[in-house]
């Protein structure tokens, strides 16, 4: 499953890649369903990964990611705040994710 996040992780990218190059309001709407569509599937994912969550070594209080779950969190937490600044850029708010230069 770790293997499914990258992969979906370099769709997005190259998502992302192509709004870049060919900028327009109906491509950012496209770009932000896709990119609802890509964290969606990443919560899937999350929640259903029954592998290995925590390693073996634990410190006092907490414990830690395994490094296979830990690309699902971390890929997941990086698609929710691009949904965002996405959703930022095509309410015209803030064009934090593509500036015009």
């Amino acid at each position: 499953m770790p293997l499914i996040a990258l992969l979906i992780d370099l769709l997005a990218f190259g998502s992302y890649v192509f709004q870049l190059h060919n900028g327009h309001s109906v491509i950012y709407l496209l770009g932000l369903i896709i990119q609802i569509i890509i964290t969606v599937l990443l919560l899937i994912i999350l929640v259903g990964y029954h592998g290995k969550k925590y390693s073996r070594f634990k410190s006092e209080g907490y414990s830690y990611l395994s490094i296979r779950y830990a690309i699902i969190v971390f890929s997941l937490i990086l698609n929710a705040i691009m949904v965002f600044f996405y959703v930022l850029n095509y309410l015209g708010i803030n064009d934090v994710v593509f500036a015009n230069f």
